[in-house]
């Protein structure tokens, strides 16, 4: 007879189903809310599924939008995020009208489509050929556009939810003993106000595959007597989250300090190192090929660049960015942390944030992760400083992706990146780090609050958790409120 699990161990189970289910009730919730198509390029996103679920893969030609695409927007389309403060729309939503009024709109989205082109054409497949799969799924089931469109977005529910596991898992292991760690980490992932969860995306899954490629990779760090199939596993995991991200790139600089630091250990333990490149080159470098030969660049990005009007920006201008200035790099900052935390969205133009909130996200997260990054020097050596200095060492990386990426282009006046902002603040194209920057952020509280007096020291870092946790689903919820309204989303349909 198998034994049944130890009390301890069966609420602990119990505790991170509750999380977990919490994680993905709330973005289930908010991904039903927000009507299509969002202001971050949903129309792109959604179009690479059509492309997918129809078998079509992306052709140096195939750059115009898929035929469906103008009648979802009429059945679907959503007025409240271009319509300036105060306007009142009069418009019923697509399934609610006439069906000569519905065809008048597909009628006149046809133009308009006729003359666009999707700039994501080109990007790689892991997000959308999975997106793409449960879609033809769900039509092939008999669901209707709208649900079945929706039931894309509730993806990144499971998303939020196997995040959360993934992460008591890694910090389970790494930080044996330290309750706040196990469960704060979790938590916080649980209740992460990044907005990128509520609508069509590979950021959302980029944030699944970052973390998991990094727990993978750590746990070779940490563990590098590994088998061959742990390699080949992490690897393989890795090479789907550069392909979903680039920014995930991240992940193999982690790998690397694991093969330097294991070299002394034998041919043995670099051959096994070289089965975790193998396992990520061949898919990466496989897709860099079919760039090349079909595109004539390696990125694939050559065509979307100049569309956007961004000119390469020579080597010898590079020290002359606004990035190298105290006053650009400040801007740069402030820019990118508190869109790290919630995200880009925007309701009738205006970007939902609350001035607050930001404040807070961004005082904290410098403030903490200096704290988490400097206690190192004193942290005695084992899983857990390891893991603290991987996650360091990835929130670092994945920054200067950013920066360097801003340093690659010169902006045109208008967009974003613009001349004006000449960097990448999109915190969305980073969510792969977050993970490791849940556990240097709360390593950094927990070090703040081990100032206090010994009996103050749990109550304290626990109470700022729990403040922080209400401040993110609370103030996320309150900027949300004219979702829920909207009668152009899900809730709303019949």
């Amino acid at each position: 007879m198998q034994a049944r699990p130890r009390p301890s161990r069966r609420r602990e189970r119990l505790a991170l189903a509750a999380i977990a289910g919490f994680a993905a009730l709330r973005v289930s919730a908010l991904a039903a809310a927000f009507p299509f198509f969002t202001n971050v390029d949903e129309h792109r996103h959604v179009d690479m599924v059509l492309k997918y679920a129809r078998a079509a893969l992306p052709r140096p030609d195939a750059v115009a939008y898929e035929p469906d695409m103008p009648r979802l927007v009429a059945w679907l389309g959503a007025p409240d995020y271009q319509l300036p403060p105060g306007a009142v729309s009069t418009a019923a939503p697509g399934w609610a009208v006439s069906p000569d009024e519905l065809e008048r709109r597909i009628a006149r989205n046809e133009v308009l489509f006729a003359h666009l082109v999707n700039l994501d054409t080109h990007e790689s497949p892991p997000y959308y050929a999975l997106a793409g799969a449960w879609f033809a799924l769900a039509e092939r089931l008999g669901v209707d556009p709208v649900r079945a469109l929706y039931s894309v977005r509730l993806w990144n529910a499971l998303f939020a939810a196997l995040l959360v596991v993934c992460a008591f898992v890694l910090v389970r292991r790494t930080h044996p003993g330290d309750a706040f760690m196990c469960w704060g980490v979790p938590l916080l992932l649980a209740s992460f106000p990044q907005d990128t969860f509520y609508y069509v995306t590979p950021d959302a899954f980029s944030a699944l595959a970052g973390a998991v490629a990094f727990a993978l990779t750590l746990r070779l760090l940490l563990d590098p007597e590994s088998g061959l199939v742990p390699y080949a596993l992490a690897g393989a995991v890795a090479a789907v989250a550069v392909l979903t991200k680039p920014p995930n790139v991240y992940v193999l600089g982690v790998a690397l300090a694991a093969a330097l630091g294991r070299a002394r250990l034998g041919r043995r333990l670099l051959g096994r190192f070289a089965l975790y490149a193998s396992a990520c080159a061949l898919p990466v470098g496989a897709w860099l090929l079919r760039n090349h030969v079909l595109q004539g660049d390696w990125l694939g990005t050559s065509s979307k660049t100049l569309l956007l009007g961004w000119r390469p920006n020579p080597v010898s201008e590079w020290l002359a960015h606004p990035l190298f200035t105290p006053r650009g790099f400040t801007h740069f900052v402030l820019d990118l942390v508190p869109r790290f935390w919630r995200g880009e969205l925007v309701w009738r133009r205006r970007e939902l944030a609350w001035p607050f909130a930001d404040a807070v996200y961004t005082a904290t997260t410098i403030g903490f992760l200096a704290v988490g990054a400097l206690a190192l020097a004193r942290r005695r050596s084992g899983p857990a400083r390891t893991a603290e200095l991987a996650s360091a060492a990835s929130l670092a990386a994945s920054v200067a992706i950013l920066a360097l990426l801003s340093l690659l282009f010169v902006f045109p006046p208008e967009g974003n990146p613009s001349a004006e902002r000449p960097w990448f603040h999109h915190g969305r194209l980073i969510a792969g780090a977050l993970l490791p920057f849940a556990i240097l952020y709360l390593r950094g509280l927990e070090v703040l609050a081990a100032a206090l007096p010994v009996r103050a020291r749990a109550v304290a870092a626990w109470s700022a958790l729990a403040l922080l946790l209400a401040l993110c689903v609370g103030s996320e919820l309150w900027l949300s409120l004219p979702a829920f309204r909207s009668p152009y989303n899900l809730y709303h349909h019949g």
